[in-house]
């Protein structure tokens, strides 16, 4: 081969390796956008997530405190149900010792 056909074909080899590194230059940045995007939504679905679950707390903590207010008043009518069956015994045997002594 004589030296300028050498020299050509080495010039077209070196144009290859120079358009291949351009194209293996441009897909890594395609994929680079690509991951930057899908690493974006992954934040806004957190930054989403984050949010939806401090709704959650403050939902869970109004029903807590309801819980403790509901406790608290089935804690008093458990008291006065109690007075009045106290009450309504005491009746009765009040009634049974006047039906013993009419007797």
């Amino acid at each position: 081969m004589i030296p300028e056909a050498r020299l050509d074909r080495l010039e077209r080899m070196a144009m290859l390796l120079v358009k291949a590194g351009y194209r293996a230059r441009n897909e890594l940045r395609a994929r680079d956008r690509e991951h930057d995007e899908k690493i974006n939504h992954l934040v806004d679905l957190q930054i989403s997530n984050e949010e939806r679950f401090a709704r959650n707390e403050e939902r869970f903590a109004r029903n807590e405190e309801r819980f403790a207010r509901l406790a608290e008043l089935q804690a008093g009518t458990d008291r006065r149900l109690n007075s009045l069956i106290d009450i309504i015994k005491e009746g009765r045997q009040g009634n049974s010792d006047r039906d013993n002594r009419s007797r």
